[in-house]
């Protein structure tokens, strides 16, 4: 899976010329799904369990993103975030903070005067840092590998406050944040596609 991704976007980007007009990057934080799939997990256990799970700090996603501009329309982007949770199991220290890393194809549906629209999908993978060896294989089971791969779908806008600094948020689903907010800095800065062109798209 991961190899026919690299070859769609080797692909994308020689039928394109390469035209990279710009680049972007984001930090962002935010939100996870996982904090909230995780503490679930950990009530049910310990209402249903003589053995106890505590999840005692929780912070934060944060995510570096990395784009390319491939077009007015087009751009591919790679991401790398991580966040740390602090759990407990019968007084024992569990984990689990966790990475991620994803490529991610995109598509801008609206732009204009430095506010932009864009879909974007996510392939990439979660890497746990736990200890499985403390719990049953039953409750393993419950929870994720050391390694895990995803695919998710990204919908968000950037608002530029200048030709170059804006503000970022994103909303996903099935993809390890669910929802984060950041600053984008943008340079070699391209051509801004008419309303015209994102229609026809």
């Amino acid at each position: 899976m991961l190899r026919l991704c690299c070859f769609i976007v080797c692909f994308s980007c020689f039928i394109l010329n390469g035209q990279i007009h710009n680049r972007l990057v984001k930090i962002n934080v935010g939100v996870s799904s996982e904090q909230f799939i995780h503490k679930r997990t950990f009530q049910t256990i310990n209402d249903t369990s003589v053995h106890e799970f505590e999840m005692v700090t929780t912070m934060p996603t944060f995510s570096y993103t990395h784009e390319f501009v491939i077009n007015d329309i087009l751009s591919m982007s790679g991401k790398a975030g991580f966040q740390y949770m602090n759990a407990y199991y019968d007084n024992q220290y569990y984990g689990t903070p966790y990475l991620f890393i994803s490529a991610n194809p995109q598509v801008s549906v609206f732009y204009r005067r430095g506010f932009e629209m864009y879909v974007r999908l996510q392939a990439g993978l979660s890497f746990w840092f736990n200890k499985p060896e403390l719990i049953t294989d039953q409750m393993r089971r419950l929870f994720p590998d050391h390694v895990n791969f995803f695919t998710g779908v990204t919908g968000g806008f950037n608002y530029f406050l200048t030709d170059h600094l804006g503000l970022n948020l994103e909303v996903s689903i099935w993809a390890p944040e669910m929802i984060s907010f950041g600053i984008s800095y943008r340079y070699f800065k391209g051509e801004i596609p008419t309303i015209q062109e994102t229609k026809e798209l």
